[in-house]
């Protein structure tokens, strides 16, 4: 990856290439940026411009035999470290050099990734009440990698992504090694939260902040990245996924994306505030026919819209993930939704998603979630006269 390749600001990518040709690279740093920000990308044409054999003033070449091997994340001196999910009690199998060979392809094909898009690699049974970290055996066959001798670089690279789901037995060990770093050795870590990281790490790092793009630089990246994909299509799918750009490229990708879940919300919402117990135990047979995955988006998307209802009530919407329709329906819609109820319709879709991952009965669910709504929908909304 080229830095020319990424947007970003030119200030930050001039600030990392200046570290490497003033020869002040800090031993250990962190990328930490929100879901949606370039700050693997970066990290990743930092350490390919680390090791270009024919770097630019610039640029690294991109060409050349390590800048070849870094575009595939193959380099023998790179070392990839991230969250996997257990196979087995055997703590030896859940380590990263079991799945690097997944996680290369998903990077390559969605370098946005998020953890949920990262996990949905393993298989539904794996993840089946499964939490994934970084494991403590990562540790050990970090050290054992770095007594070796580089195999082609002058330095090599350990890049570890998301280091707040290092389990705390992996947080002691890695802090142990940039205490005494190995020679020529640069850590890279990229993360989301670093609440959930050790103080004495976060200590020890140079942190460099990545900014998220604003939703019309995400519009422009996916139709750059989807140029057959209708305008329209790129915009549904943004809404749908709140602009998380992970969870955008993967649906793009993998789905041909239908606008269905707009439509269907608002019907729901509309049968819902009527009353009308026969329109809904239709609209409840049809939809507990549809996969959980179906299940899930559409109950995610439909929290999304509860949430943006508030967003009318107290905020400005130019920042808002939402289409013209959406937009239409939620001027009229969102003084049905307010403090005062918003609490409760929001734990209920929440509570329903969890009850999908656990293989929940769908029909009774969306049932009796619909009878919750019919109530809750009619709450009046208590206004304050503040003097």
């Amino acid at each position: 990856m080229k830095f020319s390749n990424i947007l970003a600001p030119e200030g930050l990518k001039k600030q990392l290439i200046n570290s490497v040709k003033n020869n002040r690279l800090a031993h250990s740093q962190m990328f930490l940026g929100e879901k949606s920000s370039p700050k693997l990308l970066l990290a990743l044409a930092y350490a390919q411009f680390i090791s270009c054999q024919h770097k630019s003033s610039d640029d690294s070449c991109g060409s050349c035999q390590s800048c070849v091997k870094y575009q595939k994340l193959t380099h023998p001196d790179l070392h990839l470290i991230f969250p996997v999910l257990p196979l087995n009690k055997s703590s030896s199998s859940n380590v990263s050099d079991n799945f690097v060979k997944e996680w290369r392809e998903c990077v390559l094909k969605n370098p946005f990734l998020d953890l949920d898009v990262w996990f949905d690699v393993f298989s539904s049974e794996n993840r089946k009440g499964k939490t994934g970290y970084i494991y403590a055996q990562e540790s050990d066959n970090l050290r054992k990698k770095l007594s070796l001798k580089h195999y082609e670089s002058q330095l090599r690279v350990v890049l570890i992504w998301l280091p707040e789901k290092m389990q705390v037995k992996t947080s002691n060990k890695l802090l142990k090694l940039l205490e005494e770093p190995p020679q020529k050795t640069i850590f890279l870590l990229v993360s989301e939260n670093t609440d959930l990281i050790l103080n004495t790490i976060l200590s020890r790092l140079q942190i460099t902040k990545v900014h998220n793009y604003n939703p019309s630089e995400i519009e422009a990246l996916l139709r750059d990245k989807f140029p057959m994909k209708h305008i329209s299509e790129i915009k549904a799918t943004i809404s749908l996924t709140e602009g998380n750009l992970g969870g955008a490229i993967k649906i793009l990708h993998n789905e041909s994306f239908e606008d269905r879940h707009f439509e269907e919300y608002q019907n729901w919402m509309r049968l819902c505030y009527s009353v009308n117990i026969e329109e809904i135990t239709k609209w409840v047979d049809i939809r507990s026919k549809k996969g959980r995955r179906s299940q899930t988006i559409f109950l995610k998307y439909a929290l999304k819209m509860t949430r943006n209802c508030l967003v009318f009530h107290f905020s400005e919407t130019k920042n808002l993930f939402v289409t013209q329709k959406e937009i239409d329906f939620l001027t009229k819609f969102h003084p049905f939704i307010h403090q005062d109820n918003i609490t409760e319709i929001s734990e209920k879709l929440e509570e329903c998603i969890k009850n999908i991952e656990r293989n929940a009965n769908s029909k009774i669910m969306f049932y009796e979630l619909s009878l919750q709504l019919m109530k809750l929908l009619k709450v009046k909304r208590k206004f304050v006269e503040i003097n």
